[in-house]
């Protein structure tokens, strides 16, 4: 049979091999509902038609931005663009930046059940803080093979159609006439090029912010197609300084510098243990959800003994989740803070601060060294020791892709706390609950009635409960406050909620063994990681002056509302309301929103000063 051949002008041949890929990119992007319609909900065939028509405008310029170099290559008024070098080299760079353009779009079908958002160009600075990222692509290859087949399928397809699109080459001398007409049209060709990656004629070129004006905020990742997410956040990004505010009325609508003080109270110099655990969404925990059978049965007998919150992540990566917990410092921007052009700053943690008044200061986590830049914030934050998997002896206990098992590295860690002098500040971040969700060969009979993630929680639960069992026998245990927490949730395939806040809501807890006091104390109703660190001093009464963005929890008079940041948005959550704002914009939802301006200025407020503060290295006044 003879295989199909479509020979043409070169326009015409251009034309055709745009338009191909250009259908391909847009099926890619529209695939991220298809296998995630549990997050998005079921939309009828007029949205869908909508939405697929108003990404083509992202489509279109990522399309123009990828094959740029086949454009102009192949509309110069130059017969050299007819060499068969120059219409293999520039076909082959054609092939290449298309198809990982079109892979990248299916590999966010998966990884955005993680993020909820299209990658940007800080995912490779993720890659680059993981040491151990083959064993990391093999589980992820090995898990969602059908996307990786998916991929290469439609990259064959793209591949096979325009090697079969051919120029047919006539070359003749040009006449002045001829080379005025080709002329003409490379510039015209050129001036729509740009425009289209412009993204139209309006003042700014198109940018991820702009969707938000199309569709609704969830539907967001919906019109954006992930080449173009990668190619417009590309480089480092710069915060812009905030001015809604003069600097001495800002203070009066939110204040990082803090400082706490109780003169009627004595100094509580007990040790500090922060429980930092792997993906633990609100949504897998049986204390948040009585009606379902439970997952974590330790972990809900401690949070009964505790002040406990349904609280809220700032992030949805753990590069994320350690600096809001430890330092007060959420991601307010598109990049996570320890990868952004401000890492370098000087900022406070629980560990600089205690550590000045006398505590010995360490960070456990059983992943290889260097992961996620973990060990380079530890010693940047003022921890005297990290242990990771460096420091652990047995590799035997290696789990083949992250690091040590859970139930063997509770163990290391309760015996390095046995030989610290106190007061000590120790935290912990376990790893077993993240994928891909292995469970140790002696437990796997033992944890099998569930889906993976939800098997590897039910083992993380075991885990921590021998930990538990362990250290109560200790004389240091009765003296320490425990804070109980996750780095930020986890994968929700099967979850349907009218609100983002689901996918955010994780545990934290603060427990005193002899403290039966703490459970009953004053506290507001909305607590997200970065109020960890005020309120661990603010308990311990120990003043001294820092800055963290968030507020202490037994500080009633603090604002009770928190932000978060997704897709260029920011959403507020109050006890009454949820909000959103673009930058420009407020939209509040249902609910006794009365008090919406002092919101809105407070939201304000948090947003300039956290540009202030990461641009004028401010997070570290005074220390």
């Amino acid at each position: 049979m003879k295989s199909i051949e479509f020979k043409g002008k070169v326009y015409t041949v251009l034309f055709l091999r745009l338009l191909i890929v250009l259908v391909l990119l847009s099926i890619s992007r529209m695939l991220l509902y298809f296998f995630n319609v549990n997050y998005f909900g079921e939309l009828s065939a007029n949205d869908l038609f909508s939405i697929y028509f108003l990404g083509l405008r992202f489509d279109i310029a990522a399309l123009m931005m990828l094959n740029f170099p086949l454009i102009l290559l192949s509309t110069l008024p130059f017969n050299y663009k007819y060499s068969r070098k120059v219409i293999n080299v520039v076909l082959y760079i054609t092939l290449l930046f298309n198809s990982l353009a079109i892979f990248s779009n299916l590999i966010d079908v998966i990884y955005f059940r993680f993020t909820l958002k299209r990658s940007t160009f800080d995912i490779f600075n993720f890659l680059d803080a993981n040491v151990g990222l083959f064993d990391i692509f093999k589980s992820l290859v090995l898990d969602y093979w059908y996307i990786i087949l998916l991929a290469v399928a439609m990259i064959l397809l793209m591949v096979y159609a325009l090697l079969r699109i051919k120029e047919r080459i006539i070359i003749t001398k040009q006449s002045l006439a001829q080379t005025i007409y080709k002329s003409f049209l490379f510039l015209l060709i050129l001036g729509l090029s740009i425009l289209g990656m412009r993204g139209g004629t309006q003042l700014k070129p198109l940018n991820l912010i702009d969707a938000e004006k199309m569709v609704n905020s969830r539907q967001v990742p919906l019109i954006i197609n992930t080449p173009f997410s990668l190619i417009v956040t590309r480089g480092q990004q710069k915060l812009e300084l905030k001015s809604w505010f003069k600097q001495d009325e800002v203070k009066g609508y939110f204040n990082p510098i803090h400082f706490y003080s109780h003169p009627n109270l004595l100094a509580d110099k007990r040790n500090v243990v922060v429980l930092i655990l792997e993906s633990f969404s609100a949504k897998k925990v049986g204390y948040f959800n009585p009606s379902q059978k439970s997952l974590t049965p330790f972990l809900d007998s401690l949070l009964n003994k505790s002040l406990t919150f349904k609280g809220i992540a700032n992030g949805k990566k753990s590069i994320e989740g350690i600096p809001a917990i430890l330092s007060g410092i959420p991601t307010l921007m598109r990049q996570p803070f320890l990868t952004s052009l401000y890492a370098n700053n000087q900022f406070y943690s629980l560990a600089s601060i205690l550590g000045g008044k006398g505590y010995t200061s360490a960070f456990f986590h059983g992943g290889k060294n260097g992961t996620m830049n973990f060990d380079s914030y530890a010693a940047k934050a003022g921890f005297k020791y990290y242990f990771g998997l460096n420091e652990y002896e047995n590799k035997d206990d290696y789990d083949g892709s992250w690091g040590i098992w859970d139930h063997k590295f509770y163990p290391f860690f309760k015996s390095k706390l046995d030989t610290f002098n106190e007061p000590f500040i120790a935290a912990f971040f376990s790893l077993s609950s993240h994928h891909p969700y292995a469970i140790p060969k002696q437990y796997q009979s033992r944890f099998s009635d569930y889906k993976p993630l939800d098997n590897s929680i039910a083992y993380s639960d075991f885990a921590l409960s021998k930990f538990f069992q362990s250290a109560k026998k200790e004389k240091w245990f009765n003296n320490t406050l425990f804070v109980i927490t996750a780095d930020h949730t986890a994968e929700l395939p099967n979850t349907r909620d009218s609100s983002n806040l689901v996918h955010f809501e994780i545990p934290i807890a603060f427990y005193a063994p002899n403290d039966t006091v703490l459970v009953k104390k004053a506290h507001r109703q909305i607590i997200q990681q970065s109020d960890i660190l005020p309120s661990v001093l603010d308990y311990l009464n120990l003043p001294d002056t820092f800055v963290a963005f968030g507020n202490s929890i037994f500080d009633t008079t603090a604002p009770d509302f928190m932000i978060y940041y997704l897709n260029d948005i920011y959403f507020g959550v109050t006890p009454n309301f949820t909000f959103e704002f673009n930058g420009k914009e407020f939209s509040f939802s249902d609910g006794d929103s009365s008090n919406k301006r002092n919101t809105e200025n407070q939201a304000k407020a948090i947003i300039q000063n956290y540009s202030d503060f990461m641009i004028h290295n401010k997070l570290g006044f005074n220390k």
